[in-house]
């Protein structure tokens, strides 16, 4: 049905305008009859009706004015003028609102049916109109959303406001919804979760998917039913809901928004909703405060302290929870100890790679903070067990730690007599079984040592040669000089520019 106002200062013309025509049968329902037009503009406001009747003369507000308030306010109802007539002249000038029907006092019965015929061929126009519109919409909204989204359109181009500025609503609002598929195939939304909620489904990269849909007041409980249902069907995902935005044309700022949210599952280990409005303001961190703790767990590690590391590692990821530690900068934290563990093996001769899940460990995709952790005490204890059985295997074999002593310690003033007193070793000896194993004498096994992070400076650096003499354990430069050119064949300078060339 159709809804209809008739508005006139004159009773019996309203009665008449009743009486005219058989306006049930003509799909008319008659929703109010106002004697001025302040009323007759309540009533628009209120009802929202299809077709306004109304007279042009009448107190407080006239049909002229109630037609341009009428519109200005954003109705649009079809409008038909009726006047008496000298008011003739007057009425014309309702055509530059877009006015097409005007009856003159009194009007005849064939006038009105006439006039009533062309006002339903006009709505009936304007569903069809609507229909048509709704089902382009339907098609292009999700598609034009999508290309806003991945940066190939712009939310300002005319095209696409002709589109979306008819989707406004009103003081609701839309919000964007971000879904992420933690499995190894994409997934793909049931039409049930958006079709009931009047949503657009939004294909964007990979494994993301998105819902623009409006901004309901029950919309965190709305997503927390839609995360339980994927859940039952075997599906995870992680959740996100962007802030909401006033039109369509800057869904972008929400989609941004859920992404920002979305960063913050790491932290939680249910994936299930997050909301920006409720979570933006936990600002995520990209300093390196674990920094110092890391290095002390190399130093438990290597010392086979177990039950230290694992107490590090624990006090570490609180740290990084409290501080609310970016993946990445977890990521870097962790692959760090990861590759110290994997270097000192290959130090004492063990290949790395025999390591359970090294490669698995770096390569794999942790959904939380707290997966990181549990996978990196497994990994540390598995580490730990086999360095305490190669230990154990080659306890007898002491030039092996001597060896790794002198690595850490070449810079020093080291001396034959000075490592056999710390090792419980004969010099004579020690320098006898080191000459075998290693197929050079201690001394120049320090030299080798220092002239080759001697050439790392001289390329890395910009420190002056007589500097680095210093740094890597020579007090007379001139003993620098003629220990690097007897290995380089070139002097410091030289082997600089060379290098840098």
């Amino acid at each position: 049905m159709y809804k209809v106002i008739f508005a006139d200062d004159e009773p019996f013309a309203l009665e008449g305008i009743r009486l005219m025509m058989e306006w049930e049968d003509l799909g008319f329902e008659i929703v109010g009859m106002c004697e001025n037009g302040e009323e007759a503009l309540a009533w628009i406001e209120a009802c929202k009706p299809d077709l306004v009747v109304t007279d042009i003369r009448m107190p407080v507000i006239d049909g002229l004015e109630l037609i341009e308030r009428v519109q200005k306010a954003g109705s649009d109802p079809v409008f038909i003028i009726v006047s008496g007539y000298n008011d003739f002249e007057y009425a014309r000038s309702a055509l530059r609102y877009g006015v097409k029907h005007y009856l003159l006092k009194p009007a005849l019965d064939r006038e009105w049916d006439a006039i009533i015929q062309l006002v339903i061929q006009e709505l009936q126009h304007r569903e069809q109109q609507k229909v048509r519109n709704d089902l382009v919409a339907n098609r292009l909204v999700p598609t034009m959303l999508a290309q806003i989204l991945r940066g190939e359109i712009s939310a300002t181009d005319e095209n696409v406001g002709e589109i979306l500025d008819p989707l406004k609503l009103g003081d609701q609002g839309w919000r964007y919804i971000h879904f992420e598929w933690l499995v190894g195939t994409e997934q793909e939304l049931d039409a049930r979760y958006f079709l009931s909620q009047q949503a657009h489904p939004i294909d964007l990269f990979g494994n993301q998917e998105g819902l623009v849909m409006p901004s309901i007041p029950d919309i965190k409980e709305w997503a927390q039913h839609v995360y339980e249902d994927l859940r039952q069907r075997g599906i995870e995902c992680c959740l996100s809901i962007g802030p909401r935005v006033d039109s369509l044309r800057h869904i972008a700022d929400s989609y941004t928004g859920a992404l920002e949210a979305s960063v913050h599952h790491f932290f939680h280990v249910s994936g299930g909703p997050l909301d920006y409005e409720t979570i933006h303001h936990k600002q995520i961190s990209y300093d390196l405060n674990a920094v110092p703790i890391v290095d002390d767990i190399h130093i438990a590690i290597e010392a086979l302290q177990e039950k230290r590391v694992g107490e590090l590692i624990k006090q570490m990821f609180l740290m990084l929870s409290a501080n609310k530690t970016a993946r990445e900068v977890v990521h870097l934290l962790v692959i760090r100890i990861v590759l110290k563990s994997a270097a000192v093996m290959r130090e004492m001769g063990i290949d790395s790679e025999a390591l359970p899940r090294v490669r698995d460990f770096l390569r794999r995709e942790h959904r939380s903070l707290k997966e990181v952790e549990e996978s990196l005490q497994v990994y540390i204890q598995q580490y730990l067990s086999q360095l305490k059985q190669h230990k154990d295997k080659f306890s007898g074999h002491p030039l092996r730690v001597i060896e790794r002593y002198i690595q850490e310690h070449y810079r020093e003033t080291l001396t034959i007599r000075d490592i056999g007193e710390r090792f419980f070793m004969n010099p004579v000896y020690l320098g006898q079984a080191f000459m075998k194993r290693c197929g050079v004498g201690i001394i120049e096994y320090i030299h080798d040592l220092r002239i080759h992070e001697a050439k790392r400076k001289l390329y890395e650096s910009d420190e002056t040669i007589r500097v680095i003499a210093e740094q890597i354990g020579y007090a007379n430069y001139h003993h620098f000089l003629k220990e690097f050119e007897k290995r380089v064949s070139d002097k410091p300078a030289v082997y600089r520019q060379l290098s840098k060339a």
